[in-house]
Formats: structure tokens, C-alpha cells, sequence
């Protein structure tokens, strides 16, 4: 199978499913989904942080990455929904940009 973001080819157990709307913002299987290579859910994934820290004008350390993502898991929905806008920005960016 092939990478969706890379196009590298992997044996499907090295590729993962990665949620459009990371599952840590509500997203689910409706929100749509793609099969990354770790390299690139790994890149995915923390651009939809940096994007967000941008604007609140904050650093993004990659080690803080899975302590982050469980503390934005926390917040409430209103809250939450600006990071789903954010995810479908990065979503059309980063898979066809």
C-alpha cells in the first residue's frame, strides 16, 4: 500500500490511519481519513499544532506534542471547533498543496 501524503510504498501494517479531524478534536470516520506512513501522520498531526499555536502566538516543542493533544482533548466544545476549522485548513493544504 501506498502512503496517501508521500505516495511511498509500505507493507499495510506500517501505515496508519490517520482521522482528517484528529480523534483528540472530536473527529471521527465521517470527517474523513487517509493512510499515512508514521513519518508523515507524525507531520500531519503537529502541523495542525503549530498552526494553532501560531495564533495564540505560542512555541511548539515536538516532545510536548502528545501532552498537548491530551490537554486540547480537555477543552470544551466551542473551544475545540476552532481546532476542527484549523484541521480542515491544514487537511487541504497538506494533502493537496
Amino acid at each position: 500500500m501506498k502512503c496517501q501524503k508521500c505516495e511511498k510504498e509500505f507493507e499495510e501494517k506500517d501505515l496508519q490511519i490517520s482521522h482528517d479531524i484528529p480523534k483528540y478534536l472530536g473527529g471521527t470516520d465521517l470527517d474523513g481519513r487517509h493512510w499515512l506512513c508514521k513519518n508523515c501522520h507524525d507531520k500531519y498531526e503537529s502541523t495542525i499544532l503549530i498552526y494553532y499555536l501560531s495564533i495564540i502566538e505560542e512555541e511548539f516543542l515536538e516532545e510536548d506534542k502528545i501532552t498537548l493533544m491530551k490537554e486540547i482533548s480537555k477543552l470544551s466544545k466551542p473551544i475545540k471547533s476552532n481546532f476542527r476549522k484549523i484541521a480542515k485548513q491544514v487537511k487541504e493544504e497538506f494533502f493537496n498543496g
